[in-house]
Formats: C-alpha cells, sequence, structure tokens
C-alpha cells in the first residue's frame, strides 16, 4: 500500500590542484516519531538539514528505529536532489534488528540477506546503493522516510539516523537547495506563486555583512547579489551569505521555473521551484508562522489578547502568496495607496470554520510583496482566540493560526 508522504585546472604546465576529501556526519536531534500501523496509511518521515556545500563522493546511513518485525516495513533514503535510495522492502521477515545498523555500498553483506539479531548491529548494504547520490552537493535537506506497509498488529518509532557524508568542497559559487526555500509569513517550502515573498537560505549567497534594502522600491541587485526566475529579475529586500529575502515578479510565469542566485558574477546552480497562481501565507507575531495572527484591528491596535477585535468591526490582515494584482505592479515596486492594487483571485476568510466577508483584497500600500486582507468580524462571532485560516483561488494558508475576538 503506498502512503503519502514527503576541478580547479590551472593554465597550461602548471600545476593542477586537486580538492581534499572531507567526511562529515549529522544526526537527528528530534524526538522519536510513531510508526503507525499500516492501515493508518501513513508514513514516518525524519530530516537532517546539512549546511555544508560538498560535491558528494559516498554517504553512509546509521539508523535507529525501533520495530520488532522489520519485513513489514519499507525504509526509503532522499537526497535534496529527491533522489531516492531503496534500503529496505520488506525484508527480513519476522527476523532481524534495526537498531543501530548501518547501510553502507561497501559493507560485504546486503541486510535484507544477513538478517542480523537483535543486538549486533553492523554495517550492510541496502536494496540499493547509496551511490545514487554521488555527484550532488550536500547542502539541504537529507531525509529518512519509513512506511509500516504490511501490519496492524505492531507499531513503532524511528528513534533517531545519523549521516555520514565524504566529499569534496563544492566551487566556490552560491549554494541552494529548494528545499532550503520558504514563504516569508508562514514558513513553509513548497509551491510559489506570483509575487510571492520568499526566505531563501544557503551559503555563499551575499556580502558576509547583511545589507537591507533602503525605503521605496526593492531594487534587483544588493550588495553584489542579483536572482533570476524563470529568467526575469527577482527583486531583494535583503541579503547576506546565507540568507535572502527575494520578491518575485508578479509576471512570473506558471508551472516549473528555475530560480538562479548570483553574487559577485559567481553563479549558483538552478533550483526548480513549482508556481501556482496563489501559495497564502498569514504573517504572525512568531518567526515560524504559527501562534497570534500580525493584524490590526479597526482602532489602529495591534490584534492581541489585551486587544481583542471587537465583534462587528474591521480587521486588516497581512499575507503572502496571493498572486497577481490589477493594476498590476513592477517587480519590487513599492504599492502605492493610490490607485490600489487589488488582487485577481479569489480571496475567502474562515474563522471559527465559518467564512467571514473580505472587504478588500490587495497590495499593502508601502509594502513590498505584502498583501493586506480586511474582513468584516461577524456580530455573532465567539470571543477569545479563534483559528484563522485565508484562502486564495481554493489554497489554504498554514495551519495553528488564530485571531482574538472579544
Amino acid at each position: 500500500m503506498k502512503k503519502s508522504l514527503l576541478v580547479l585546472v590551472a593554465a597550461s604546465m602548471a600545476p593542477v590542484a586537486f580538492a581534499q576529501s572531507q567526511t562529515v556526519s549529522f544526526s537527528y536531534s528530534g524526538l522519536p516519531l510513531p510508526i503507525l500501523r499500516d492501515d493508518a496509511n501513513v508514513a514516518t518521515v525524519a530530516s537532517i538539514f546539512v549546511p555544508r556545500a560538498l560535491t558528494v563522493q559516498s554517504v553512509r546511513v546509521t539508523v535507529d528505529i525501533d520495530y520488532p518485525r522489520p519485513g513489514d516495513l519499507n525504509v526509503f533514503f532522499f537526497s535534496p536532489l529527491d533522489t531516492r535510495t531503496k534500503l529496505l522492502e520488506r525484508n527480513c521477515g519476522e527476523s532481524g534488528t534495526l537498531r543501530n545498523i548501518m547501510f553502507d555500498d561497501f559493507a560485504p553483506r546486503r541486510y535484507a540477506d544477513a538478517c542480523p539479531a537483535p543486538g549486533s548491529g553492523g554495517s550492510y548494504r541496502g536494496n540499493e546503493p547509496l551511490a545514487n547520490s554521488q555527484g550532488q552537493n550536500a547542502f539541504g535537506i537529507w531525509t529518512l522516510a519509513v512506511e509500516n506497509n504490511g501490519s496492524n498488529d505492531f507499531v513503532g518509532r524511528v528513534v533517531g539516523f545519523t549521516i555520514t557524508i565524504t566529499g569534496t568542497p563544492a566551487v566556490d559559487k552560491p549554494t541552494l537547495s529548494s528545499q532550503a526555500i520558504v514563504s516569508a509569513s508562514s514558513y513553509l517550502r513548497g509551491d510559489v506563486a506570483p509575487g510571492d515573498l520568499l526566505d531563501v537560505f544557503g551559503l555563499g549567497l551575499g556580502p558576509a555583512r547583511g545589507m537591507q534594502a533602503s525605503a521605496g522600491n526593492l531594487p534587483l541587485s544588493l550588495g553584489g547579489t542579483q536572482a533570476t526566475i524563470g529568467g526575469r529579475p527577482v527583486a531583494i529586500r535583503y541579503t547576506s551569505s546565507i540568507v535572502l529575502q527575494v520578491q518575485l515578479p508578479y509576471d512570473v510565469p506558471g508551472g516549473d521555473q528555475d530560480l538562479v542566485v548570483s553574487f559577485n558574477g559567481q553563479q549558483s546552480d538552478p533550483v526548480r521551484l513549482p508556481v501556482t497562481f496563489t501559495h497564502p501565507g498569514l504573517f504572525t507575531k512568531s518567526p515560524m508562522g504559527t501562534g497570534e495572527v500580525a493584524a490590526v484591528n479597526q482602532d489602529g491596535k495591534v490584534n492581541s489578547s489585551t486587544a481583542p477585535a471587537p465583534a462587528g468591526t474591521v480587521v486588516a490582515l497581512y499575507a503572502t502568496g496571493l498572486g497577481t494584482l490589477s493594476p498590476n505592479l513592477a517587480t519590487g515596486q513599492s504599492p502605492p495607496s493610490s490607485p490600489l492594487s487589488t488582487t485577481t483571485q479569489q480571496i475567502a476568510v474562515v474563522i471559527d470554520g465559518v467564512f467571514v466577508p473580505v472587504l478588500f483584497s490587495g497590495a499593502a500600500p508601502g509594502l513590498q510583496g505584502t498583501y493586506q486582507v480586511n474582513i468584516m468580524i461577524p456580530g455573532d462571532a465567539r470571543s477569545g482566540l479563534r483559528s484563522l485560516t485565508l484562502y486564495g483561488n481554493g489554497v489554504a494558508s498554514q495551519s495553528g493560526v488564530g485571531i482574538w475576538i472579544n
């Protein structure tokens, strides 16, 4: 049953410089994750972010999976480019263990042939070679996915895993990954939309000392950093060596588009991003995109537990990813207060499971890459911190956001 997831070359006659191989290890540091029964139809996913730009020569993976019958499990490993390596696929039946087992392409035996006894540990080859990711850049998110595909009798847990990567330092150029590009509001990765405001994490993206764009229109070049998506220039609000904040152009075409970052003339490899009509995200008081919404009540006060929005009043929400505007704005243009640019996609807001009136939806004046959505709090709305969801063209904003109502 399928589960749903997540050379340096010198001039002629001169000596050639060879980059020295490096070996680094990183471990999953979160809480143990449950492995559910087969009929739950859920895969367990654990991830490790590798902040090193190495060209991969080899990878080893050590897993610590507490489950009584390995033969029920499929175990997959994904590189930052989503290259999948099948380590196990319902091997070893009722025997074997996955506690502190290393998968290594150079091990003498396959795990599926050895079926090691509990407590034995050891190093084994997987069903497919980890060399699948050879030559890729190590920077980004590596993922272990475990699915119970054979039994409703047992549950277990992924206790942890460690990856050990050997590689050579990547060429000195900007390095980024699609898995390290997130919405500036919701902090979620995935689809992007025309006009979207994004945080791009990577290495060598800009100057060591960060630079913020001055007030007004956002520049297309800042501190030696430039970027394009689908060949169109991207506006830059902030640049540093490890993070950019950029606004996509409103005329970026839909479908998969390549994002490229340049710094001081050195260009990154392209990173493919899926562009959709909308990808809504609400700004919150938390930098992680959850909790209390960042909203302004009708009296000008910031919405909070001590300043809840009275029923029957107007509240201004702030968002990203609501797509194209009319009249359109140039890339990086600071939205004027007149004429107002309104969204062209259908926008809806739900509070406590009920649709509420949307009075305005468009570019927030003076806030590049930010949308303002004015809503009316219903007269019969319940008081307290109530759940809030914004929809753009039927696509929902992040979960876990609330608004205070009196």
